[in-house]
This record gives C-alpha cells, structure tokens and sequence, in this order.
C-alpha cells in the first residue's frame, strides 16, 4: 500500500498531538501522584533536577515542560484526591460523624 497526504502515519508508537506518547504522560502522572501520596512537595518535581533540563538532555524545552507538566498535574490530582477524603481515626477506621 502506498502512503500519501492523508495518509495514517504507521510507526511504533501512536502520533501524540504535542509530541509525548500518551503511555510516558501516564507515567509521569502516575510518579505525580505517588509522590502527592508519600507527601513530597511539588518542588520535588524530578523534571526540575539539572540532569532532567533540556541543557543536560539536549530536548527540546516544549517536550520538556510537557513532561514536567504531566509530572505536575498527576502530583495535583492526588493532592486533590486526598484533601477530600475523610479523615480517619488512629484505629484506621473511618471517623464518625454522628
């Protein structure tokens, strides 16, 4: 079959509109999220380490900042997440209201 304009890009992984591959975004959002849940600060974001900067790693700083940000919005979901939950006794039981 030839390929054309219009044509279905056919290689490894599926075509990302902003360049991350949506299993690497799912990762990061999932480190994101375990470090909300051990309680690490979004300061901790291991996108912001010098050997993770686009001058270390020779990417570009879009794809960067994308990926820093897919760390960033799995970290604020769980923040979320557990800012709403109920709080529970030191038994670990859920507190009652009544």
């Amino acid at each position: 079959m030839k390929s054309g304009p219009g044509s279905p890009r056919r290689s490894g992984r599926p075509a990302e509109r902003d360049g991350l591959p949506s299993a690497e975004r799912a990762e990061l959002q999932r480190q994101g999220a375990k470090a909300a849940a051990r309680g690490d600060e979004t300061s901790e974001n291991p996108m912001t380490h010098p050997s993770n900067l686009p001058t270390s790693t020779g990417e570009s700083r879009g794809l960067w900042q994308k990926r820093k940000d897919a760390w960033q919005s799995g970290h604020d979901a769980q923040s979320k997440a557990d800012d709403k939950a109920e709080p529970f006794t030191p038994n670990g039981s859920a507190k009652d209201e009544h």
